[in-house]
C-alpha cells in the first residue's frame, strides 16, 4: 500500500519552504503528496450578494492554479502529487479528508505572513487534537524546517505534551 502525505497550503511563494519540506519528506518516506487548498468565506456570511458566489468560485480557481504549481514542483523532484480544493472550515475539511482517505502524515506549515490567521499555537493545538481523533501523524514545519512531530501515541504517553 502506498504511503500518502497530506499537505494543506496557501500556495504561492511564501509557501515554498514548507512545500519543499513536504516534498523532501515524501522522497524520504517514498510517499505521494496530496496538496490541499481550503477556501472559507464564512466571514462574509453577513453579506447577501450573488457576488459572494463569484468570489468563492474565484478563490477555488486560484486554489487550483496554486496547487498546479505545487504539484509541478513535486513532480520535478520525482514525487507523485495530486491536489484537492475544498470549501469550508479548515478544521472540518481536514477531518473530512482524514476520515475518508488513507493518509499517513499531515504537514502543517506556519506562516510568516502577517495576514495569516493560523498562529503557531493554533496549528500545534489543532494537530494535537486531530492526531488524537484520527491517529494520523502531524508534522509542523516552519520556514521549511520540521519543528515537531505529533502522533496519537505521543499524546497518550505524555499526557498533555505532544512534542517529539
Amino acid at each position: 500500500m502506498e504511503k500518502r502525505i497530506l499537505c494543506p497550503t496557501r500556495g504561492g511563494q511564501a509557501s515554498y519552504p514548507n512545500q519543499d519540506a513536504a516534498i523532501e519528506l515524501a522522497i524520504e518516506r517514498q510517499a505521494e503528496i496530496v496538496f490541499l487548498y481550503v477556501t472559507d468565506v464564512h466571514f462574509m456570511d453577513h453579506f447577501a450578494s450573488p457576488k459572494l458566489i463569484d468570489f468563492e468560485t474565484e478563490l477555488e480557481e486560484m486554489g487550483d492554479f496554486l496547487l498546479t504549481m505545487a504539484i509541478e514542483r513535486a513532480q520535478k523532484s520525482g514525487v507523485e502529487a495530486t491536489g484537492i480544493v475544498r470549501r469550508g472550515s479548515f478544521r472540518q475539511t481536514l477531518l473530512d479528508i482524514l476520515d475518508s482517505q488513507k493518509v499517513d502524515a499531515v504537514i502543517l506549515g506556519t506562516s510568516k505572513l502577517e495576514t495569516s490567521m493560523l498562529t503557531p499555537e493554533f496549528i500545534k493545538d489543532l494537530a494535537s487534537e486531530l492526531s488524537v481523533h484520527t491517529g494520523v501523524e502531524f508534522i509542523i514545519v516552519d520556514a521549511g524546517e520540521i519543528v515537531v512531530s505529533i502522533k496519537d501515541e505521543d499524546n497518550r504517553s505524555k499526557k498533555g505534551g505532544a512534542e517529539k
